[in-house]
């Protein structure tokens, strides 16, 4: 398993869902304040016009046509036309009934910006370092991914499809919009001379990621610190203080988290027992299983299966 079977690993397991908020058409001078709301990947397309994207330490940026903009840890966050006008919150615009038939409406006349906006979340118990180290804003231009025709192709796509709105267009926005996320975090491990931080630079290190290759590959195996660092071709306290270091978790841990995040995906997407599941995480018996899953979640794992809807 490569680098990146093990990203695609992650967010299939973190069950990545998304979905649309609404359309924005900002008319004249304008500055909306979104607030910030935890585990969810804000995302801002501009389909027509220019609208500035601000935030608290990081520089504004300024997003035309096609491109888009994600916000990983859900900040506040303000949409405007330029510096100078004064915010008004989300809350209070949808307060006012400025939000129709999915649009939200700023302003008289013609719109000066029309943006796509949703989110993407996760299993809200779950924090992979890899949600943890993504920037915290990431902005994507057409004119940017010339030499990456797949990144470029998906968001000419979502361009496309926000423009369309034909059946069936929400359900295809809310894939591509997964898709483009995942894209996001795998281009911050390729773009040449950038810097990942934590699970993402982990996954550039060829002794890291031959490690993590191996716990995703097989999470039922006994795995012992030796047996990653011989994989790791570094010595045992070696690879266990750069795993450390990187991750920002030592490799057990990093591995019990692991397979009781396979065990709630398992419990949530699959009928299989709990022998099975005990088993495919790593655990020899379902008492064993279950002590640590409520130890972990609050819950054991029929408690939890229970829960789920639909159960």
């Amino acid at each position: 398993m490569d680098q990146y079977d093990v990203l695609s690993d992650v967010f299939s397991t973190l069950r990545l869902t998304s979905a649309l908020y609404f359309r924005a058409e900002l008319s004249g001078r304008f500055a909306v304040e979104v607030p910030a709301e935890a585990r969810r990947i804000r995302f801002h397309l501009v389909r027509h016009g220019t609208c500035r994207v601000s935030m608290s330490g990081q520089e504004p940026v300024t997003l035309a046509p096609g491109d888009v903009a994600l916000i990983p840890d859900g900040a506040r966050q303000i949409l405007s036309s330029d510096p100078s006008p004064t915010p008004v919150s989300l809350a209070e615009l949808m307060a006012q009934g400025a939000v129709s038939d999915g649009v939200l409406r700023t302003g008289d006349g013609a719109a000066s910006a029309g943006l796509l906006c949703g989110f993407c979340a996760f299993d809200e118990s779950l924090d992979h370092p890899v949600l943890r180290d993504l920037p915290p804003l990431i902005v994507l231009r057409p004119g940017d991914l010339g030499a990456e025709p797949w990144a470029a192709a998906g968001l000419r796509l979502l361009h496309l499809e926000a423009d369309f709105a034909g059946p069936g267009g929400t359900a295809i926005l809310s894939r591509l919009i997964e898709i483009v996320v995942i894209q996001a975090a795998r281009r911050s491990v390729r773009v040449p001379g950038g810097r990942p931080a934590g699970f993402l630079a982990a996954l550039t290190d060829p002794a890291l990621s031959r490690a993590l290759a191996a716990i995703h590959g097989a999470p039922e195996r006994d795995w012992r610190v030796v047996d990653l660092a011989r994989l790791a071709a570094l010595s045992r306290a070696g690879f266990a203080r750069r795993f450390a270091e990187t991750v920002g978790a030592t490799p057990i841990d990093y591995l019990t988290d692991w397979r009781l995040a396979k065990a709630r995906a398992l419990l949530s997407d699959t009928a299989l027992s709990m022998d099975d599941i005990a088993e495919r995480c790593g655990y020899r018996s379902v008492p064993s299983f279950t002590r640590r899953f409520k130890a972990r979640f609050g819950k054991g794992p029929g408690a939890f299966r229970r829960s789920r809807p639909g159960a």
